[in-house]
C-alpha cells in the first residue's frame, strides 16, 4: 500500500481551498463590477434591497420565494429597487448574499443608510455546538445597522442574547400579510374531511415527524383525517425520503398524508385552503410569515407556545405548552397536540373570525408599508 507524505497530506487541502476561492472570486468578478459603481443618491427616497439576486431586483410575486425574501418583494413592489444609485439599503438577517461584507461596506463607505431586518438567531437547542459559528454572519449584518427591525419581540430578545446589536434606535414591526390576496372572501371550498396544514419548509425532521404523530393520535377520534405537508424535506433529501415513506408506513399513515413540495406566493392562498386548520410545530419560531398567511384565511393554528408564534396568533388559535429552553428542544406530547387540533375544530367559525380579524388589524400590508417608509424618511433625516 503506498503511502501519502505527510506534506502532501498538508498542501492537498491548501490547495483546493485555493481553487475554491479562486472560482467563487471569478464568479462574483460581474458583481463586483457593477458594485463599484454604486453611489448615494441625493434625491428623495432610493431603496436598493440586499437580495440573493443583487444587484438585480428582488423576485416577483409570482416566482418562488420563502422567508425573509417576501418581504423584500411586497417592499420592492411600493418602493422600487434602485441600482446604482440609491440612498439606503435594506438587508433582511436570513436573506444571504455571497457578497454581503463587501456590499454592505462599500454601501457605508459612500455614505448609504442601512437598515437591518432582524429575524431568528442559531441557538444551542437546534444548532448544538455550532451556533456561535452560525451566528457570525448576522453578528456582522447587524453591525452595519443604522436602524434595527425585530420581526417579534422574540427576535429582539434572541439577538440581544446571542449576536450583541449595535446601539442604534429599533422597533418591532411584525411581518406583513397581503389580506386582500390572502382572504376567506375568495371561494375555496374545503375538503369534508377534517385536514391540517404543516406548511413552510420541513428542514428540521422533528416537525414533520411530530406532525405525523399528532395525526396519528388524532385518528382516534377522526379516522380519516389527514395532513397536507408543503415545501422541502431536510437533507440529505434521499435519507428524509426513505425515512418518511418508512413513517408513514409504519403509523399507517401512507393513504392520509399529501406532500406539495414548494410553491410560489400567488399559488398559497388556494393550497392552503385545502385544509382547515395550520399545525405549526417548529420550536421557538420566531416570527413566520405563514402563520400569518394562514390566518389571514381564516385558518385557526395550533402552535408550540414558544418563540415570536404566541405574540402573532394570540387567541386566534391554541398554542401547547412546552418548556423554553435555549440549549435544548422540548416538544410535547402528540396526543396533546391532537386534542387542542379538537379544540379548535369543535369551534372553528369562532377561531376562524378571530384569525381574520387579527391579521388585518394588525399584520396588514398596507400597515407595513407605511410604518416602512416613516422609518425610512425618519433614517435618512438623521
Amino acid at each position: 500500500m503506498r503511502v501519502v507524505p505527510r506534506y502532501l497530506k498538508q498542501i492537498f487541502p491548501r490547495f483546493f481551498r485555493a481553487v475554491f476561492t479562486l472560482r467563487d472570486w471569478v464568479l462574483t468578478l460581474p458583481i463586483r463590477l457593477k458594485l463599484s459603481s454604486l453611489q448615494r443618491s441625493d434625491v428623495g427616497l432610493s431603496v436598493s434591497y440586499l437580495s440573493p439576486h443583487f444587484p438585480e431586483p428582488p423576485v416577483q410575486r409570482s416566482e418562488f420565494a420563502h422567508g425573509g425574501a417576501v418581504k423584500l418583494t411586497y417592499l420592492a413592489e411600493n418602493f422600487p429597487h434602485q441600482f446604482p444609485s440609491a440612498n439606503l439599503i435594506y438587508a433582511v438577517s436570513s436573506v444571504a448574499h455571497p457578497l454581503q461584507t463587501e456590499i454592505l461596506q462599500t454601501a457605508k463607505r459612500k455614505g448609504l443608510k442601512i437598515v437591518v431586518n432582524q429575524n431568528g438567531v442559531a441557538f444551542p437547542a437546534w444548532d448544538g455546538a455550532n451556533y456561535e459559528n452560525s451566528n457570525l454572519s448576522l453578528k456582522n449584518l447587524i453591525s452595519f445597522a443604522d436602524f434595527i427591525i425585530y420581526q417579534s419581540q422574540f427576535c429582539k430578545e434572541s439577538a440581544e442574547r446571542y449576536i450583541s446589536p449595535p446601539d442604534v434606535p429599533s422597533e418591532i414591526i411584525y411581518n406583513p400579510v397581503d389580506t386582500r390576496l390572502f382572504s376567506p372572501d375568495a371561494f375555496f371550498a374545503k375538503p369534508e374531511t377534517l385536514t391540517l396544514l404543516l406548511g413552510g419548509n420541513q428542514y428540521e425532521k422533528y416537525r414533520l415527524e411530530l406532525a405525523l404523530q399528532t395525526l396519528k393520535a388524532l385518528h382516534r377520534d377522526v379516522p380519516n383525517a389527514k395532513l397536507i405537508v408543503t415545501g422541502n424535506l431536510w437533507l440529505p433529501r434521499d435519507e428524509a425520503a426513505a425515512w418518511t415513506k418508512q413513517a408513514l408506513h409504519d403509523m399507517n399513515l401512507t393513504d392520509h398524508v399529501t406532500f406539495t413540495g414548494t410553491y410560489a406566493q400567488t399559488d398559497a392562498p388556494k393550497l392552503y385552503s385545502q385544509a382547515h386548520l395550520l399545525l405549526h410545530t417548529k420550536y421557538a419560531d420566531p416570527s413566520p410569515g405563514l402563520v400569518l398567511e394562514a390566518m389571514a384565511l381564516g385558518m385557526p393554528v395550533v402552535h408550540l407556545d414558544n418563540g415570536g408564534v404566541p405574540e402573532l396568533v394570540g387567541d386566534a388559535g391554541i398554542g401547547v405548552y412546552v418548556e423554553h429552553d435555549w440549549n435544548k428542544i422540548n416538544l410535547p406530547n402528540p396526543q396533546v397536540m391532537a386534542d387542542a387540533v379538537m379544540q379548535v375544530h369543535a369551534r372553528r367559525e369562532e377561531f376562524s373570525q378571530r384569525a381574520r380579524q387579527r391579521a388585518v388589524d394588525l399584520f396588514s400590508l398596507e400597515k407595513f408599508i407605511a410604518r416602512h417608509k416613516e422609518i425610512f424618511e425618519k433614517v435618512l433625516n438623521s
